[in-house]
């Protein structure tokens, strides 16, 4: 009998009882144990503090004082403010639409990644690039009759979302350009401007960069001209974050073997041919943990914009709760922020996860 028929043959093993598997490993089965008591416990916690112990939504203000729960008439008079900020009440439709039009094409790229049935890429580019002027064309206004809006109001999750999703989908590619220019040795002085290029944004504080890019950048520019510090940031962001894309991408273009670039060179294929369709698509599958870990610090570190005077999501937040009035519903402002990130850093996750169970080699 080979070994195939008698594996196939072999009964197949008996379920354990909980008793025998408690006997047999029985630290195992104890720490099992004591993590669903934990678990049971946090979620007892949370209910209590959310719904048992809380001001309902319809009860006054003033009840928030009596109630050892949360506060959740906080939330239904502050969520709109937390959310835009200080942006005309009137005119905040605006501000949603952007919201909403940035996290649709935030979760349909991630959707087509993990799917893997991409669009053109010419339509998927030309898409990000109408988002990105439809943002700051609806936000700004002046135009079509229009309201305009002073940067300055632009507050809350809307900035949040521009300053993030655009960076992050301009440095992406600029990181790769970046990784190949220091990866070549053809051409080596392209090769020493981009690693001291790289060597030096990562040497740099962003808090330094950002600060460059909003009093620096302006001073630079010629004599009637001037920069938003929006786009001022912006630019700081995709350039500061591309270093850090290109170290990543050029980790799994230096795993990949050498065989690689033979078989490419023996089919005749150039050097863009070769990075194109041979070297990107398994460096990007080998470098996935490491690019979706940048892209989420990335996407949190949007938040260090405050400094300079811009309002994103944690300082509408802070905002919100400044009034004496609401003084005491500081962990509600923030639960409401903290929330918020770990629904959307959780899905980035997630896509990352599926990308790399579905890279050539790995486990499903």
């Amino acid at each position: 009998m080979t070994a195939v028929d008698a594996a196939v043959a072999r009964p197949p093993e008996t379920r354990l009882s909980p008793w025998e598997r408690l006997r047999r490993s029985p630290g195992a089965s104890l720490l099992s144990a004591a993590s669903i008591a934990l678990l049971a416990w946090i979620g007892w916690v949370v209910a209590d503090w959310l719904l048992l112990s809380a001001a309902a939504p319809w009860e006054p203000a003033a009840r928030c004082a009596e109630a050892t729960g949360a506060c959740w008439p906080f939330w239904v008079e502050k969520t709109r403010f937390m959310l835009f900020g200080t942006y005309p009440f009137d005119q905040q439709w605006r501000p949603a639409v952007v919201s909403a039009m940035l996290i649709a094409l935030s979760v349909a790229t991630g959707q087509m990644a993990v799917s893997g049935r991409w669009i053109d890429p010419r339509l998927f580019a030309g898409a990000w690039a109408l988002a990105s002027v439809a943002s700051f064309a609806l936000m700004g206004g002046g135009i079509a009759g229009l309201p305009e809006v002073v940067t300055t109001r632009w507050n809350g999750l809307p900035i949040l979302l521009m300053l993030s999703t655009i960076a992050l989908a301009l440095a992406l590619p600029l990181g790769v350009l970046l990784a190949l220019g220091r990866y070549q040795t053809r051409y080596r002085l392209i090769g020493r401007f981009s690693a001291v290029y790289i060597e030096a944004m990562r040497g740099v504080p962003m808090v330094t960069l950002l600060f460059v890019g909003v009093f620096v950048l302006p001073l630079m520019m010629p004599k009637g001209t001037s920069i938003d510090p929006i786009t001022a940031v912006l630019i700081a962001l995709i350039f500061f974050h591309a270093s850090y894309f290109a170290e990543d991408v050029r980790s799994g273009l230096l795993s990949l073997p050498r065989g690689q670039h033979e078989a490419a060179s023996a089919l005749g294929l150039g050097f863009w041919q070769t990075a194109r369709l041979v070297l990107l698509p398994q460096a990007i599958d080998r470098a996935m943990p490491a690019l979706v870990n940048s892209i989420i610090g990335a996407y949190k570190d949007t938040s260090l914009v405050v400094v300079l005077g811009l309002f994103d999501l944690n300082a509408t937040a802070r905002m919100a709760f400044s009034e004496v009035q609401w003084g005491n519903q500081a962990l509600e402002a923030y639960v409401f922020v903290g929330a918020w990130f770990l629904v959307s850093c959780s899905y980035l996750s997630w896509v990352g996860r599926r990308l790399a169970a579905k890279a050539p080699g790995r486990a499903r």
